[in-house]
């Protein structure tokens, strides 16, 4: 019984994370509290690209606004981004830019096969 709750918790966790369609691209935003976050963890699988956005001490943290660019062309604006963000882009080559405060930083990243996972961490970079 208590695995038949805690599954329906979950699913319904789940849901509260809607997926929004930005222009081309499937996105789920969010997971600032700890349920929010599992749920995306869980999630997290069924897209290519998976970022979460966090400060050198540890924190989480939140874009005021992330681009994807491909090519010169931008797919997607997503503002509020974070801390974590699954999207659904093919395989490829894209320019993430983000800007928090007023300060952009941008990553070059290529989405394989398997997916890319990116860990920005604000002020450095990680893969």
């Amino acid at each position: 019984l208590c695995a038949a709750l805690a599954t329906a918790a979950h699913a319904q966790d789940d849901e509260a994370l809607v997926p929004l369609r930005i222009g081309s691209v499937t996105v789920v935003n969010g997971g600032a509290g700890l349920d929010e976050a599992a749920a995306i963890k869980r999630l997290s699988g069924q897209y290519p690209l998976r970022i979460v956005f966090s400060l050198r001490n540890g924190d989480y943290d939140v874009a005021d606004r992330l681009e994807v660019m491909r090519g010169g062309e931008r797919l997607a604006q997503v503002d509020n981004a974070g801390p974590w963000l699954l999207m659904d882009l093919p395989p490829g080559r894209y320019t993430l830019r983000g800007e928090f405060g007023g300060r952009t930083e941008q990553r070059d990243i290529t989405i394989g096969r398997g997916g890319q996972t990116v860990h920005w961490v604000r002020g450095g970079h990680q893969g």
